[in-house]
């Protein structure tokens, strides 16, 4: 479930291509397809238990950045752009390593998202549910 770091990545964005979120600075969207084909299958899963599929995907890593800073700062921008979050599966993955599965609904939108840590990065993939 993880991203290697040396993956293919178009550069730093600061804003979500597929959410139009703003992102917390450090963002890199991946696009090597081997890197991002596990996360994908993760996403599929759960946008089927959202009672969907995926239509388009984006992965994002943040390099050498404290998960908890990331994950209150993103939190900060879904809630302000009225989203409600779904806590789905959360867990570790190694010693060092957690992920989290969840859902983002509003009354326009619904995106599946897995959100990975580990002590070298942040990975987070997630897709729009049709």
């Amino acid at each position: 479930m993880c991203l290697l770091s040396s993956a293919l990545a178009t550069a730093y964005v600061t804003e979500s291509n597929l959410t139009g979120l703003a992102l917390p600075k450090g963002a890199i969207e991946v696009t090597d397809q081997k890197a991002i084909t596990p996360m994908a299958g993760y996403l599929d899963d759960i946008a089927s238990g959202m009672k969907g599929e995926c239509e388009y995907s984006e992965f994002l890593v943040w390099l050498d950045s404290d998960p908890d800073t990331l994950a209150t700062a993103l939190g900060e921008k879904i809630v302000a752009a009225k989203f409600k979050v779904n806590d789905i599966d959360t867990g570790n993955i190694s010693k060092d390593s957690t992920y989290e599965e969840f859902s983002m609904v509003s009354s326009k939108e619904k995106y599946a998202a897995v959100w990975v840590d580990s002590p070298d990065s942040v990975v987070l993939g997630w897709c729009n549910v049709k």
